[in-house]
This record gives structure tokens, sequence and C-alpha cells, in this order.
């Protein structure tokens, strides 16, 4: 991979990387405090004894907790690949060293892996 490939990769990543922490950001602040409680509080359909509106309380909880997570996961990811730039193996597996397809780097920046290697873990 020449400098310039590189260089461009570099920069997707680093806009990437800046994009995820947005977002993640963002979606935590909105769903720290957020329920379906605060959106229905003043609703006489909302009981916040009655247990299908726990019930739903508890899947916005888990669903955000999930949706931060796969964000933590990705920006782990992006800053492995932008480690790999710093030591000049970019674009080489994390398995076995081998290249992966600049194809798959285009379209997602930040994998360590081939797609075959990824299928099998």
């Amino acid at each position: 991979m020449t400098e310039q490939e590189i260089g461009r990769f570099k920069s997707m990543l680093l806009d990437e990387r800046r994009r995820v922490l947005d977002d993640r950001n963002k979606y935590a602040s909105d769903t720290r405090t957020a329920t379906i409680s605060d959106e229905y509080n003043e609703s006489a359909d909302y009981d916040p004894n009655d247990p299908a509106d726990e019930g739903a309380d508890l899947y916005d909880r888990d669903r955000s907790v999930a949706a931060e997570e796969n964000m933590d996961r990705i920006l782990g990811k992006i800053d492995r690949a932008l480690q790999k730039i710093d030591e000049g193996t970019y674009g080489m597996s994390d398995i076995d060293g081998k290249p992966i397809p600049i194809e798959r780097l285009e379209v997602l920046p930040y994998a360590l892996t081939t797609v075959e290697q990824e299928e099998r873990m």
C-alpha cells in the first residue's frame, strides 16, 4: 500500500472515529435519563407500577446499553487500525498477517481481518 493510500485511510479512520464518538456521546446523553416513563409520565396511559410499562422501560435501557457497547467495539477497532498505521502493519490481518483486500478496507477501513476470518470467528 502506498503512503498516499495509507494517508487516505488514516483520514477516513479519523473521520469515522469522530463520527462514532459524537454519535455515542449524543446517544448516551439522550438515553441515559430518557425512558418510556418520561414520554408518558403525564399520560393516563402510563402506570409506573404496571409490569408492561416497566418491561418497556427495561427494554429501552437494554437496547441503549447494547447500542453503546456496539459503538465502543467499533471505536476499539478504529483505534487498533490507527495503531496498525503507526506500526506499519495496516492492511494486514491481526490473525495471520496476510493482506486484507483493499476492497474490504474501502468499505470498512477499520477491518482487522479478512472476510473469511471474520466469518470463522
